[in-house]
C-alpha cells in the first residue's frame, strides 16, 4: 500500500538494498560528492591516522573510485583496493593508476579469506542507505577481518541528527525545505549514525572515536543542488520498483524546494567520520 504523501519518507527504500542509481548521470553526482566531500573535510584520510610507507587500504562501496585516485597521488607505493558491489561506474582499469585495482565485493557476504588481515585502513563513506534494519556491527566486524592488527577504520557518513534548515533570514518561510528535512530523517531512522564510535567498539575497535563537520557559507549551495540531485534520483528509483505515488511526492517536495533555495535557503546535512583501530593483539578482538 502506497504511503500518505505526508508521510512519505526516504525508509520507502527500505529492504531493497543500494536505492539509487547506477548510470551516468549518478555517476556525475557521485564524483560532485566526492569533490565537495574533500573541500568540507580537508581530507581524505583523517588526520588521526598514521599510515607507514607503502600501505595497503581497502575502499568499501568505491564508486566511481574518486577517492582511491585522490589518495594515490598523495601515498606513495600505496596499494589501493577498490570494492563495490557493481563497477559499472568505475573507470576502466587500464584508466586507473597501477596501484588502483576495482574488485566486485558484497559486504553482506563471507570477507575473501585473500583480504582476511590484509589492510593498514579500511575506508568506507556512505554506506548509510545500505545498512539493514539500522545495525552496521556485522558490517563493522568484516571490516575489523580485513584490517592487520593496529590497522585503522575510517567510516565517512552523514549526521541527519543535526540536519537543519539554513536561511538567509529567520523569517523565511521554507515549507517545502521543512518537509524535506522530515522525508529524508525519517523518523530517526539513522540516527544510529552517531553512535557509530560505539558500535565500533563493541565490534571489537579499540580508539573509536565521532569526529563532525558541518557545512561552509560557501559550500552550502553546492550541497544543498546535491542533496536535491540525491532525493531526485531516490525518486527514479521508487518509480522503479512500483512506488510511483512516493515517488511523485518526493519529486513535487524537490522541485519547491529548488524555488525556496533561490531565495536563499538551503538543506544542510552535517558529515560524521567514525575512526578506530584494530588491537594490536588480535587475542583481544
Amino acid at each position: 500500500m502506497a504511503q500518505a504523501a505526508g508521510q512519505v519518507d526516504f525508509s520507502a527504500g527500505d529492504g531493497h538494498g543500494y536505492v539509487l542509481s547506477r548510470g551516468h548521470t549518478a555517476a556525475c553526482r557521485l564524483n560532485l560528492q566526492s569533490y565537495l566531500w574533500k573541500d568540507a573535510l580537508g581530507f581524505n584520510i583523517h588526520p588521526c591516522i598514521h599510515l607507514g610507507f607503502a600501505p595497503c587500504i581497502a575502499d568499501i562501496a568505491s564508486g566511481t573510485g574518486l577517492w582511491l585516485i585522490d589518495v594515490a597521488r598523495s601515498l606513495e607505493g600505496a596499494q589501493l583496493d577498490g570494492f563495490d558491489i557493481d563497477l559499472t561506474q568505475a573507470p576502466h582499469q587500464r584508466w586507473l593508476p597501477p596501484n588502483i585495482s576495482m574488485t566486485r565485493l558484497d559486504i553482506f557476504e563471507d570477507i575473501p579469506d585473500n583480504l582476511v588481515g590484509k589492510y593498514d585502513l579500511v575506508h568506507a563513506r556512505l554506506l548509510v542507505g545500505v545498512v539493514q534494519q539500522a545495525d552496521p556491527v556485522s558490517i563493522l566486524q568484516k571490516f575489523l577481518k580485513m584490517l592487520k592488527p593496529g590497522g585503522y577504520l575510517q567510516w565517512d557518513d552523514l549526521d541527519f541528527i543535526n540536519m537543519r534548515v539554513k536561511r538567509v533570514s529567520s523569517e523565511m518561510p521554507t515549507p517545502a525545505f521543512d518537509q524535506l528535512r522530515e522525508m529524508i530523517w525519517s523518523h530517526g531512522g539513522y540516527d544510529w549514525l552517531l553512535k557509530l564510535a560505539d558500535l565500533a567498539t563493541r565490534s571489537g575497535f579499540v580508539d573509536a572515536k565521532i569526529h563532525l563537520y558541518g557545512d561552509r557559507d560557501d559550500l552550502v549551495r553546492a550541497f544543498n543542488d546535491q542533496h536535491l540531485m540525491t532525493m531526485d534520483e531516490f525518486a527514479l528509483y521508487l518509480t522503479g520498483i512500483g512506488k510511483k505515488d512516493e515517488a511523485l511526492a518526493f519529486h513535487k517536495v524537490v522541485e519547491n524546494a529548488y524555488q525556496e533555495s533561490l531565495n536563499g535557503a538551503a538543506i544542510c546535512i552535517p558529515r560524521v567520520v567514525c575512526t578506530g583501530r584494530k588491537p594490536l593483539d588480535e587475542s583481544t578482538d
